[in-house]
């Protein structure tokens, strides 16, 4: 569990390679390191554009609250 709040970038991207790569505990070793490296390069990937689509998100909340008013709000969630 998490305390006062979500889960990190890194949690979600590691369930995310989790689901769509995998390597059969059977294959060679060999096979298993590539994949291993392989997952470790898209989880980075992943984290980096999941990263952007967070600050992205942030900034339309942010300039949404300004239009409306709530620029103490909006100052608190650009500063997050």
């Amino acid at each position: 569990t998490t305390e006062y709040g979500g889960h990190p970038v890194e949690f979600w991207a590691e369930r995310c390679v989790d689901r769509i790569i995998h390597v059969s505990e059977d294959a060679p070793e060999q096979v298993q390191a590539q994949v291993k490296q392989f997952k470790d390069n898209i989880k980075k990937v992943i984290e980096l554009y999941m990263q952007n689509a967070i600050k992205s998100d942030r900034i339309t909340l942010n300039n949404k609250l300004q239009e409306l008013g709530f620029g103490d709000v909006a100052e608190v969630i650009r500063k997050n």
